[in-house]
């Protein structure tokens, strides 16, 4: 599905690798397929939930493949990026990190613990019009694990 090992490029133009920014409870990794929403489209539209995980202790980042740098490295992805003040979005620069890319058009969700182990995933495609409240969906069912 991913690759763990393989450092991705951040915004800032650094490579990190996950456990560079995983949170102290795990880490959300969502895959954008080709032709996927912008970076800064992701980061507003999801910003309330992702704030809530982070409290948690839940990290949430956003990676594009090397196809979609446009999608990822556009000025206005950058500077959402820079507002969050940490790392969100990613490109897979190498084009190594994802194992069977997401398909175009969907998102690859997948909660991964602390010591890198899958917990959960999600198959979204775009194509829904429900895709954004499937993925709030999911983001609600790994913070409820956290809250009770």
């Amino acid at each position: 599905m991913i690759d763990t090992s393989i450092p991705l490029l951040s915004h800032d133009y650094t490579y990190l690798y996950l456990r560079d920014v995983m949170g102290r409870r795990g880490l959300i990794v969502i895959g954008v397929g080709k032709a996927g929403e912008r970076g800064f489209q992701m980061l507003y539209r999801f910003s309330d939930i992702c704030d809530r995980l982070e409290e948690c202790g839940i990290n949430v980042i956003f990676v594009y493949q090397k196809e979609s740098a446009r999608h990822v490295q556009d000025a206005t992805s950058l500077f959402g990026a820079r507002y969050r003040q940490r790392p969100c979005l990613f490109l897979d620069h190498d084009g190594q990190f994802f194992v069977g890319p997401p398909r175009p058009r969907s998102l690859r969700a997948v909660y991964l613990d602390r010591e890198m182990r899958r917990l959960d995933t999600a198959e979204i495609a775009l194509r829904d019009e429900t895709w954004d409240s499937l993925l709030r969906a999911f983001f609600v069912e790994v913070a409820a694990g956290f809250m009770h």
